[in-house]
């Protein structure tokens, strides 16, 4: 089998970031620290987020910090009359409940990976970060088997992320954002929300997925 020269170990490796990037933010509120970094180096400069980011080099950061506080509280952290939810199973399984059947889907599918998330945060395994987290994880494993010019489990590794990606990930993470950019009130996760779209439909062009 030959290699794929399409692809590169450093586009594979941006990917990842992105993914973790996104995952990140949607798993924790965002620090001084980080808007300080991304003030310095806005790892995306299109669109609302970019514009947003961008700003921030002329913003109170400290005053921003507790804009995004409350404002991921009451969208991600369930603290608001209408709270925008995280979970897979929310969306897709035919109760719209916590711990239904994608939420088995996905363990399985991370443990084939070698992927399992830390019990400590005792939240169920189809979150929206962890799922974009096993995105990141499969993107550094192809990169690796390019690296290696190993064929045979880069062509695993490709079916993998399709197959997640079809199964699960894009079921729902296009109706998440836009609930998420309805209702955020703070031009960061409104941005959030829009560039994680296009970052999706970058991924679906690249694998062929026309629709779900």
């Amino acid at each position: 089998m030959e290699m794929d020269t399409e692809y590169s170990p450093a586009f594979d490796r941006e990917r990842a970031a992105t993914y973790r990037l996104f995952s990140g933010i949607l798993l924790n509120e965002v620090t001084e620290q980080f808007l300080k970094q991304v003030a310095i180096c806005p790892p995306i400069r299109e669109g609302l987020l970019g514009e947003y980011l961008v700003s921030l080099e002329s913003t109170d950061l400290e005053t921003e910090r507790r804009e995004l506080a409350a404002d991921f509280a009451a969208l991600l952290l369930n603290m608001s009359a209408q709270p925008v939810m995280v979970y897979e199973s929310v969306y897709t399984s035919p109760l719209h409940m916590m711990m239904q059947e994608p939420r088995d889907q996905v363990i399985a599918e991370y443990a084939s990976r070698g992927f399992s998330v830390t019990p400590e945060l005792k939240l169920p395994e189809d979150h929206i970060s962890f799922e974009l987290e096993f995105m990141g994880l499969l993107c550094d494993q192809e990169a690796n088997y390019q690296s290696e010019c190993d064929a045979v489990s880069l062509a695993s590794c490709r079916m993998a992320e399709e197959r997640f990606l079809r199964d699960h990930l894009l079921k729902w993470a296009f109706e998440f954002c836009d609930d998420l950019e309805k209702k955020a009130r703070t031009k960061f996760y409104k941005g959030l929300a829009e560039s994680l779209k296009q970052f999706l439909l970058l991924e679906m062009d690249d694998f062929g997925i026309e629709h779900i």
